[in-house]
C-alpha cells in the first residue's frame, strides 16, 4: 500500500517543473506516489513530465483540459492511492526529508493534518521570508495554503473537503472547511517547503486592480455557509477583507476602493463578522506584528472616517 500521494498541478511550468520534481524524486522516504496533473498546458510541460513518468514507476501523469487549480487538485484527491496526501505547486520544491518528517508526525500523533512552516525564495535564489508556525489555536488560520501540510485522505473524502472553484481563495475555502469539520490538527515548527515567489504568476497578478469578475464576497458567502461565528473566524473574515483591499486596491481607483470597502463592511456587519478581537489579543498568538498593525490601522481609519483620505493616498489606478 502506498503511504503518501503527492499532488502537483502542472500548468505552463516547462522552465520551473524540473526543480519541483527532482526534489520529490530525491526524498529520503520512497513509498510514495507522485501525480503530475497537466491542466491543459500550452507549452511543452506535458512532454517534459511524461519523460519523468517513463523514468520512474512511482510517477503518474494525468492529462486534462484546462479547468484551473481547484478542479485539478480535486481530481488528484479522488485519484490518489496513498493513505495520506500532500500538495506541492509546480514552481516550488521541498527539502529531502520533508515527506519523511511530516509523515512521521501525522502517524505518531494520530491526527487528520499536520501544518508546518515555509521559506519564500525569489528568482535569484535568495530567501526573502521564513515563517515558522507557533503551536497555538490561531496558527491554524495563519497559513491556509494547501502546501507545507500533510492530510489524511480518509478525512478529506469522508467530510467532502474540496477546493472551491473560483479565481481567488480556493485554498482558504479548503482549509477553513477542514477546520470547521473539527479536523485534528498538529502544528510543528519544521520548515521544509520552499515557496517560489513568481511575480508573473496568476496568484500574484489576477487580483490586482479590483476586477469585476473577482469578488471576494462570492468566496466569503460560501465560507459562511459552513463556518461558525466564533471570534477566530470573525477576525479572519475581517482580516481577509483588509488584505484584499490592500493587495488589489493599490491598482484601483479611489472611487473603486471606497465603494468596495463600504460593500465589504456592510457584508461583515450583516453576517455578524464585524465586531472582532483586538489585533493584539492574546488569543491571536502566532500572528505576525506587521499583520496586526495593518488590521489595527485599518480599523482606526474606518472608525475615524479616514478611508477616503487613505484611498486618495494609496490608490494609483485611474
Amino acid at each position: 500500500m502506498i503511504d503518501v500521494t503527492v499532488i502537483v498541478p502542472v500548468y505552463n511550468a516547462y522552465h520551473e517543473i524540473d526543480k519541483c520534481i527532482k526534489s520529490i524524486i530525491n526524498q529520503t522516504y520512497k513509498n510514495i506516489e507522485l501525480l503530475l496533473i497537466n491542466d491543459g498546458s500550452t507549452d511543452y510541460s506535458l512532454k517534459k513530465i511524461k519523460e519523468y513518468e517513463k523514468e520512474h514507476e512511482f510517477i503518474k501523469v494525468i492529462n486534462k483540459k484546462n479547468e484551473g487549480v481547484s478542479k485539478t487538485r480535486n481530481q488528484g484527491i479522488k485519484q490518489a492511492k496513498g493513505q495520506y496526501i500532500m500538495f506541492i505547486d509546480n514552481d516550488d520544491y521541498i527539502d529531502k526529508d520533508y515527506i519523511e518528517i511530516l509523515l512521521k508526525e501525522i502517524k505518531s500523533s494520530d491526527v487528520d493534518c499536520v501544518f508546518s512552516g515555509y521559506r519564500r525564495e525569489n528568482s535569484k535564489g535568495e530567501c526573502i521570508q521564513k515563517r515558522k508556525l507557533k503551536n497555538t489555536h490561531w496558527s491554524k488560520y495563519t497559513l491556509l495554503a494547501p502546501w507545507a501540510k500533510i492530510y489524511n485522505k480518509e478525512f478529506l473524502i469522508k467530510n467532502k473537503i474540496e477546493f472551491f472553484s473560483y479565481k481567488i481563495g480556493e485554498d482558504v475555502y479548503f482549509t477553513l472547511k477542514m477546520i470547521a469539520k473539527n479536523a485534528r490538527i498538529k502544528i510543528i515548527d519544521y520548515i521544509g517547503y520552499t515557496w517560489y515567489f513568481n511575480e508573473k504568476s496568476v496568484s500574484n497578478t489576477i487580483q490586482r486592480g479590483m476586477r469585476e469578475d473577482v469578488d471576494i464576497l462570492v468566496l466569503l458567502n460560501e465560507i459562511s455557509k459552513f463556518s461558525s461565528h466564533d471570534e477566530y473566524i470573525s477576525y479572519y473574515m475581517y482580516k481577509y477583507c483588509v488584505w484584499y483591499l490592500l493587495f488589489s486596491g493599490k491598482g484601483a481607483s479611489k472611487k473603486q476602493f471606497i465603494k468596495e470597502h463600504q460593500r465589504y463592511k456592510e457584508w461583515l456587519i450583516k453576517n455578524n463578522y464585524y465586531n472582532v478581537l483586538s489585533p493584539f489579543s492574546k488569543k491571536l498568538n502566532g500572528e505576525r506584528i506587521s499583520e496586526k498593525i495593518c488590521v489595527l490601522a485599518f480599523k482606526l481609519f474606518d472608525k475615524l472616517h479616514l478611508i477616503p483620505l487613505f484611498a486618495h493616498i494609496y490608490c494609483k489606478g485611474d
